[in-house]
């Protein structure tokens, strides 16, 4: 895992604009001066630019050609290479131009487009400066309190939630001949993933926080695809749930030693091998040594992992996935002939509150 420290970040400059849609034909407003800023804003900015980046998923730019034709890549690069922050604005208006001509999915929201030069940034301890592109492109409605000489006024006001970033990268002044080191935020990936692919053109690097991912995934497809063939569903969860807390308490990925732990069953393990083994070569994987897990990604994918078995009488077994393997020996499943239904049987001690 790659750890990132931001706790001495300063912002250097500062260049806000607006982007438009392009199918829309709202065009850009590009500032002739750089933001000029406090001690204050400056704080209240490094909170909203750098919070949301709580991840060590790395990217990097890419082209099909030539590296030096990736538009970001190369505006990027003449910020880093220029003296003082003298490239920044003209840089961060090529940027905002390219961003505009992305912009023509119909669902593409206007908004401001901030390019800022970052220094004091940490990856592994090592101090680098660092680029940040971020867009804004939801605005909420606030409440604004006005006193007056003998009453309180309200006024709505619209703008944007510093706690929320919805669309930013942070690149990072290491690996130039590679394509940086490039973390990435979007909230709104679901609508369109124009900001990753179109915009940025940037490829997830294949490093420990990428194979943590992966593997994650293999092991939960594993039950989803394989599993559910040969057992239930309780069966399922409890080997997906086990598979997950073998990476939250883990520090190193071991496939043998994921084996004995997680699958166990001698029934799986041929199964389990096979599996892997199409898994790796469809992904490009070569992990024969193992690797360190990432702590960050196994947060991210816990969410993505279930715990419950959904029944259609409208009821709902819920494990906790801490001891998804201890419930999995308390509950049973079987078949009710007089009713003609399937049924769980749980045991249990006492109830808690």
């Amino acid at each position: 895992m790659r750890t990132i420290d931001f706790s001495e970040a300063r912002l250097k400059a500062l260049a806000v604009h607006k982007v438009g849609n392009k199918a829309k034909n709202e065009g850009v407003i590009a500032s002739a001066q750089l933001y000029e800023f406090d001690e204050i804003m400056e704080g209240v900015l490094l909170d909203y630019f750098l919070k949301a980046f709580r991840t060590d998923s790395f990217y990097k730019f890419t082209h099909e050609a030539d590296l030096a034709l990736n538009e970001v890549y190369t505006y990027c690069k003449q910020i880093f290479e220029s003296i003082g922050t003298s490239e920044l604005l003209p840089q961060s208006v090529n940027i905002l131009n390219h961003l505009y001509a992305q912009s023509s999915h119909p669902q593409i929201k206007s908004g401001e487009l901030c390019v800022a030069l970052f220094d004091g940034c940490q990856i592994e301890g090592v101090m680098m400066n660092a680029i940040g592109i971020f867009k804004s492109e939801n605005k909420d409605t606030f409440l604004q309190f006005q006193e007056e000489e003998d009453s309180v006024s309200l006024h709505l006001r619209q703008g944007v939630n510093i706690k929320k970033l919805d669309k930013g990268c942070m690149v990072f002044n290491s690996f130039a001949d590679d394509g940086y080191s490039v973390l990435m935020v979007d909230r709104n990936s679901e609508e369109t993933a124009y900001w990753r692919d179109d915009f940025l053109h940037i490829l997830r690097i294949q490093d420990n926080s990428y194979h943590t991912e992966v593997y994650l995934d293999m092991a939960k497809d594993f039950c989803e695809e394989v599993i559910a063939k040969e057992a239930d569903k309780k069966e399922q969860l409890v080997l997906m749930n086990k598979a997950l807390n073998y990476f939250s308490k883990n520090e190193v990925y071991d496939a043998d030693d994921f084996k004995q732990q997680v699958i166990e069953a001698p029934k799986y393990l041929p199964l389990f091998d096979e599996y892997r083994q199409s898994y790796e070569a469809e992904q490009g994987l070569q992990t024969d040594e193992g690797f360190a897990i990432s702590k960050y990604a196994v947060r991210n994918k816990r969410k993505e992992f279930p715990s419950q078995i959904k029944l259609d009488t409208q009821i709902e077994i819920r494990f906790n996935p801490k001891f998804a393997d201890e419930a999995g020996a308390y509950i049973e499943r079987g078949f009710d002939e007089q009713r003609g239904m399937y049924y769980y049987k749980v045991y249990f001690n006492g109830e808690v509150d």
